[in-house]
């Protein structure tokens, strides 16, 4: 019997190249329910590593461009903290490694409730920021 969420959200049966599959499994290890989804000539994976939400993203070569990962808030670096707590209180927290360079994405919330977006340099030097 079919779920009745399959009839509003078909299940996504896409499966990339198997250089690219590798690659994610060499990389991550063992993983289960991983999610392929193409995305601008790129194969991207959505699944849980070590306990957090990972997306990594993969050229058509096997070669990893992008990973994402959904930190919990207690992970937060000082430097990254700190540049919250200039906006107000950290929301989310999503570390990213982009060709072996290591950024932060964040929403901070200030006391008006009003959201912003930070995306940060490893070291807390803001690069973008804008209200939400």
């Amino acid at each position: 019997m079919n779920s009745i969420i399959h009839h509003f959200i078909p299940p996504n049966h896409f499966t990339p190249p198997a250089r690219v599959v590798s690659a994610l499994y060499k990389m991550y290890g063992d993983l289960l329910n991983v999610e392929w989804f193409e995305e601008e000539k790129c194969y991207e994976a959505v699944f849980y590593h070590e306990g957090m939400e990972t997306i990594a993203r993969f050229s058509e070569e096997g070669e990893l461009q992008v990973s994402k990962r959904n930190l919990p808030l207690h992970m937060v670096k000082p430097q990254v903290a700190r540049q919250a707590e200039i906006v107000g209180e950290l929301m989310n927290l999503i570390e990213i490694t982009q060709h072996g360079t290591l950024f932060y994405e964040i929403i901070a919330r200030d006391k008006y409730l009003d959201r912003y977006f930070l995306l940060l340099q490893e070291n807390g030097a803001v690069i973008e920021k804008r209200k939400l």
